[in-house]
C-alpha cells in the first residue's frame, strides 16, 4: 500500500510540478489544475500536452533564455508563482521586499524574498536533478526523472492514452488521502 501511495505521489508531483500547471491552478482544486493542462479543451490531457506545459514552464523560469535553469532562476520563478497564486499577498510582498520602492519586485528582490527554506529546497532539487553537475538544469535534466508517458499509462484507467478529468481527479484524491 505504501509503494502505491509513493507511486501516486511521484506521478502527481510530476504532473503538477514539472508539467507546469498554471499558477492560478496550483490550489487544491483538481478541476482547475486539469483545465490548465488540457490545452485543446477536449476533456483529456495527453502526454503531448504535459510535455508542452513542462516546456512552457521551463521557458518561463529561464530568465536569461540560455536554455538552463540556475538555482537563482528556480527560486525567482517559485517566488513569482507564490505571488501569482495568492499564497502570499502581493501587497505584503511589496511591503517587505520592494527595497528600491518602485512598487514592483525585480529579479533580485524576488530572489531575496525566496531565501532561507526555499534556498535549501532549490539546492536539494539541483543536487538530485543536475546530472552533469554543472550547477544548472536543462529541460532534459528536469524531465529525466519523470517519464510523463509512464505516468499517463499508470493513471489512465480506461487505457485511451490520455487522462480524463475523472482520472485526474481520482489520482489527485488518492494523493490527498495518502493512498
Amino acid at each position: 500500500m505504501k509503494r502505491k501511495a509513493t507511486l501516486h505521489l511521484v506521478a502527481l508531483t510530476g504532473l503538477i510540478a514539472l508539467s507546469g500547471v498554471a499558477a492560478e491552478a496550483r490550489g487544491k482544486d483538481p478541476a482547475a489544475m486539469f483545465e490548465a493542462l488540457d490545452a485543446d479543451k477536449n476533456g483529456s490531457v495527453t502526454v503531448a500536452e504535459l510535455e508542452a506545459h513542462a516546456a512552457a514552464r521551463f521557458a518561463a523560469a529561464d530568465a536569461n533564455n540560455d536554455g538552463f535553469l540556475t538555482p537563482e532562476e528556480m527560486q525567482a520563478a517559485r517566488a513569482a508563482r507564490m505571488i501569482e497564486s495568492g499564497s502570499i499577498r502581493a501587497a505584503k510582498m511589496l511591503e517587505l521586499f520592494d527595497t528600491d520602492g518602485n512598487g514592483a519586485l525585480d529579479a533580485a528582490e524576488l530572489e531575496a524574498a525566496s531565501k532561507g527554506r526555499k534556498d535549501r529546497r532549490g539546492a536539494r532539487m539541483m543536487e538530485h536533478l543536475d546530472a552533469n553537475a554543472d550547477g544548472k538544469l536543462d529541460l532534459a535534466e528536469v524531465n529525466a526523472r519523470r517519464n510523463q508517458s509512464d505516468m499517463v499509462a499508470r493513471l489512465d484507467t480506461d487505457k485511451d492514452g490520455a487522462l480524463s478529468a475523472d482520472e485526474f481527479a481520482k489520482a489527485h484524491g488518492k494523493l490527498r488521502r495518502g493512498e
